[in-house]
């Protein structure tokens, strides 16, 4: 897409309300526990690939609801989680019905040990796929690539499956 024309803008718009509303969205689940906000962002099928955050593994292959639900149970040890997403965002168009963007994060994770409060934030590049489809423009793959945590690292446990009694 070299003539940056309306439709160019309007995708651009569009792409960069979808980047953000991932981030709220998640906010949004956590709170409310209603996760469909979330999973909407996505393609039917999704590719999530968590494995530098999780330390290893393979690139999932799931449907956006299980997508939902695998988000929902990484946040349950959290009072509260704040994506500040859609900072930097790069998009580059490969075509006028796929996209490559690229969005810093700083998210901040609540949690309370011993009845003090904690906080760890990680700081990340998103790197996502993005399709038009019917219905907008969707996320069909998603990367995570952490660059920098802070606070108390019990969190990056937590997330990872750590459950305190």
């Amino acid at each position: 897409m070299k003539d940056k024309d309306l439709q160019y803008v309007l995708d651009w718009i569009a792409i960069q309300e979808l980047v953000a509303e991932y981030g709220q969205a998640i906010d949004f689940g956590r709170d409310t526990g209603d996760w469909s906000r979330w999973a909407n962002v996505f393609t039917p099928q999704v590719t999530a690939d968590y494995t530098r955050f999780r330390g290893g593994g393979e690139p999932s292959h799931l449907t956006r609801e299980e997508l939902a639900e695998f988000g929902r149970a990484s946040l349950v040890p959290f009072s509260r989680v704040q994506h500040a997403t859609a900072t930097s965002v790069r998009i580059h168009f490969k075509s006028s019905t796929l996209a490559e963007v690229m969005a810093y994060a700083e998210v901040a994770h609540y949690f309370s040990v011993g009845g003090i409060q904690q906080e760890w934030t990680i700081i990340a590049r998103y790197t996502h796929e993005v399709e038009k489809t019917p219905d907008g423009w969707k996320i069909r793959k998603v990367l995570l690539d952490p660059i920098h945590y802070r606070g108390n690292p019990l969190g990056l446990e937590l997330v990872n499956g750590k459950r305190l009694v």
